[in-house]
């Protein structure tokens, strides 16, 4: 995957609607989730399916660092 794993936000000066970078994370999340519950290799997956997931990972894990400190709260 590419360095830059937030190149689906648009800039400030790109055309692109809100809504379809909102349904493209949503995708993403959706993907990575399912793909995790059903523990689905990823090995036979097209490259654009393998970045999706990988963005949708993204937001299903929390940092690290909040994982530390959660255990230090509890």
């Amino acid at each position: 995957m590419r360095d830059d794993r937030f190149q689906f936000i648009p800039d400030a000066g790109d055309q692109r609607r809100v809504s379809s970078v909102l349904t493209r994370i949503y995708r993403d999340i959706g993907l990575a989730a399912v793909a995790d519950a059903l523990k689905i290799p990823t090995d036979g997956f097209e490259p654009d399916m393998i970045e999706s997931l990988e963005r949708g990972e993204l937001y299903l894990l929390p940092p690290a660092r909040a994982l530390a400190q959660a255990g230090t709260d509890a």
